[in-house]
């Protein structure tokens, strides 16, 4: 029996942007194209300009110096992730913070693993049978 290995992880220092950028690549809400990082800039404006009145997309490209197309996209991720919500002219945070909007995520992830969990012994019980010598018509009882 080989001993088991230790994996040491080391804390570095992360400077400036790049702990929002870390935080937007663990929670996968950049695409690979992103190599600028421009979500996570769109993300820091937003939690600095927009925790409680709506900011628009030309007034985000005036702050952020990035192209309004960009900033739309970006937005539009936002959105989907359920961080950003769409309010009269403009986008708003729907969570005050970053910490917060990791819980939202954390909630979120603890969910579909539920989903999943169930998902997973359902499929389980379905192929029980399989390798046993059971027949096709046996699985399709099972199924019904």
């Amino acid at each position: 029996m080989e001993p088991k290995k230790t994996i040491l992880l080391q804390r570095r220092e992360i400077s400036g942007d790049e702990e929002i950028i870390s935080l937007c690549r663990m929670m996968r809400l950049m695409s690979e194209r992103d190599t600028d990082a421009t979500l996570p800039q769109v993300l820091k404006i937003m939690l600095v300009h927009s925790r409680t009145e709506p900011v628009g997309g030309s007034e985000l490209a005036k702050i952020s110096g990035l192209n309004r197309i960009t900033i739309l996209h970006h937005l539009k991720r936002l959105e989907g992730a359920g961080f950003v919500v769409r309010k009269e002219s403009g986008y708003v945070m729907r969570v005050q913070s970053a910490e917060e909007m990791l819980l939202e995520f954390r909630k979120e992830m603890e969910e579909s693993f539920l989903q999943m969990d169930e998902l997973a012994r359902e499929i389980d019980r379905r192929f029980e049978g399989f390798g046993n010598g059971i027949s096709v018509r046996k699985v399709r009882q099972l199924r019904k």
